[in-house]
């Protein structure tokens, strides 16, 4: 698609979109331009975008104060559509998984009652998905870390025996920290989770949403669906095949 985009700007000033990091989706530092997957995305559908990396619960904070207008890779949750407007189809998907040390991925057989007394971690403002919520109250040794890479050194540290991640944001976090040889993924997975954009309860974010649903609806059916996601090594969800 060209660069003027999908959808002709509906006012002057370009759309503010905030994020924070997700791996291959929206990378970056504060004050940092960021990249990924979801810029060039509205790049495509809408031209001009101003995209700003910032921490998860700021830039969740700004969309709902009618700060900035898209949220971008929320996981929908019914806490979260209570809150913000979500997309009707999903741009990509991570299966949610347990980490241990390596040797030690028997530890998860896929019954959370097991984990009452195990120490484990799982990363502050993360969706896990509906049964992780229904039984994280049952486990007796929860840690909330602020970050993938804080997860991942307390596991190694054997701090916790299981961290709770997806493979998307921990493959590039264990190669940072050399970990990869020391840290393997349990089966099966916790659940699998849909990330969309987001956008704000009001008459201003209905309209915008809409106007996204369309332009997505318009690209997928376009030549530059499966090259965009093969530059940035992401998987597409099933609703955007």
């Amino acid at each position: 698609m060209g660069a003027a985009g999908l959808v002709s700007p509906a006012r002057a000033a370009p759309l503010r979109a905030v994020g924070a990091q997700f791996a291959r989706i929206f990378e970056g530092s504060e004050g940092q331009p960021p990249k990924g997957l979801a810029v060039d995305l509205l790049g495509q559908l809408f031209g001009d975008v101003r995209c700003e990396w910032l921490p998860w619960p700021r830039a969740q904070l700004m969309l709902e104060q009618g700060e900035a207008d898209i949220l971008v890779g929320p996981y929908r949750t019914p806490e979260r559509e209570a809150r913000m407007l979500f997309s009707v189809r999903s741009f990509y998907s991570d299966a949610m998984v347990w980490y241990a040390r390596r040797g030690d991925e028997g530890r998860w057989t896929g019954e959370f009652s097991e984990l009452a007394q195990t120490p484990v971690a799982a990363v502050r403002g993360w969706a896990y998905g509906s049964r992780f919520e229904r039984m994280k109250t049952g486990m007796g040794q929860l840690t909330w870390v602020q970050n993938v890479e804080a997860g991942l050194q307390m596991l190694v540290k054997r701090r916790v025996e299981l961290f709770a991640a997806n493979d998307r944001n921990c493959q590039p976090a264990l190669q940072r920290l050399a970990l990869t040889d020391a840290v393997a993924r349990c089966s099966p997975p916790l659940d699998v989770l849909h990330g969309h954009m987001a956008f704000g309860r009001s008459a201003g974010g209905e309209a915008l949403s809409q106007r996204y649903d369309q332009a997505f609806e318009r690209w997928l059916r376009g030549s530059d669906v499966a090259e965009l996601y093969r530059r940035w090594g992401v998987d597409k969800p099933f609703t955007a095949a």
